[in-house]
């Protein structure tokens, strides 16, 4: 790896970042929302990019040095409480929390997800967690928000499909229709998020009798 040249390319992501916050300034008072929103989804994008380029050049530098990653401190210079968190409740049920909304994927997926979930389940275990493993999985995907929270609304519109692929060989065997199933939900709430659950197939029926109240309130 050419670490001038990985740089350089992180210096040039900056500034496409920067270019695109002197436009939306330009326009967020003069255009109307749907121009002023594609500016901002560029943005994002772009900022999405440059994370994802810095913790690859942040991995291989490291591992470069001749240390290990897998035992690297989880306290490192990426703040997983802005992203998320993970937790592993008393049923043995996992659940990851993620501080966003699942990004309104018509065209294309966000790997830049993908990578956050991946690093926060391996947090949690370089943290001391132990994460559940499940030949036989039910994913349910719970997003909390309201209508002026949310704007793709249609959820064959929404980036979950990388969920399972990053839950695979961590906490699921596979996420073929034999091994994984999917349910995706959503609860109205003032505070976004978006909570993933992953449990044992068998105890598919518990969980959404827990949801529906039907025994006793279980989710705060």
């Amino acid at each position: 790896m050419n670490i001038k040249k990985e740089i350089e390319k992180l210096r040039e992501q900056i500034h496409k970042s920067y270019i695109h916050t002197g436009t939306i300034k330009a326009i967020a008072t003069n255009d109307p929302a749907p121009v002023f929103s594609e500016e901002l989804h560029k943005l994002a994008s772009g900022l999405e990019t440059l994370a994802l380029q810095a913790r690859n050049l942040d991995e291989a530098c490291y591992t470069a040095s001749g240390r290990d990653i897998v035992k690297r401190p989880y306290n490192g210079p990426w703040d997983a409480g802005i992203a998320g968190r993970v937790e592993v409740d008393e049923n043995g049920w996992l659940h990851v929390t993620l501080n966003t909304l699942l990004p309104h994927c018509k065209y294309e997926t966000s790997p830049y997800l993908k990578d956050t979930i991946i690093r926060l389940l391996s947090g949690y275990q370089l943290s001391g967690g132990t994460l559940p493993f499940y030949s036989s999985a039910m994913l349910v995907i719970d997003e909390h928000c309201n209508i002026d929270g949310r704007r793709a609304f249609d959820q064959d519109n929404k980036g979950w499909k990388v969920i399972p692929n990053a839950l695979k060989g961590l906490v699921i065997a596979d996420d073929d229709q034999f091994s994984l199933g999917v349910a995706l939900i959503s609860t109205w709430d003032r505070d976004i998020s978006c909570n993933i659950h992953v449990m044992d197939i068998s105890d598919a029926g518990t969980f959404f009798s827990f949801q529906t109240g039907d025994c006793g309130s279980y989710f705060q």
